[in-house]
């Protein structure tokens, strides 16, 4: 008996519920004029450039590796060490007339062989490395700044 009574003196407190608005009406609002549909839709052309620029690369690559003497090494096999500094090369060299630049086309193959940059960047030829430098100061201006004269 006195538990019935207990689940019956229970009060259940009523739950709010949140005026919802419209979807519709967020949109129909428009605090700042100067965001709107052109300058959404320049950033994203902009992406689409890129993602256009990165799958021509990576189809380059994959067509150069394909003609290439390591085509039976195939990019799922693990490439021995020894051996990345010449496939690297054979590959850089037939790429050199794209325009394409060396940082692009260095990321783009070792993504495709599936080798670290790092470990890549250790074992490759000393020419492509001053070029991979050269461009990421161009770009970033990070040797000039700690005033670096000589790299290597």
């Amino acid at each position: 008996m006195k538990q019935k009574k207990l689940i019956e003196d229970e009060v259940k407190p009523e739950i709010e519920i949140p005026e919802q608005t419209s979807i519709e009406a967020e949109y129909l609002q428009i605090e700042d004029i100067t965001r709107d549909y052109r300058s959404l839709r320049a950033s994203t052309d902009q992406d689409d450039e890129d993602y256009i620029h990165l799958t021509a690369l990576n189809d380059l690559v994959y067509e150069v590796f394909h003609k290439s003497r390591w085509c039976a090494l195939g990019p799922n096999k693990k490439i021995p060490k020894d051996l990345i500094p010449f496939v690297f090369q054979d590959l850089l060299e037939a790429m050199e007339q794209t325009e394409f630049s060396m940082v692009e086309k260095f990321v783009s193959i070792c993504d495709f062989m599936n080798v670290g940059y790092l470990k890549a960047y250790e074992l490759i030829h000393m020419k492509y490395k001053e070029t991979i430098v050269n461009e990421m100061d161009q770009k970033f201006g990070i040797v000039s700044k700690k005033k670096i004269k000589k790299i290597f």
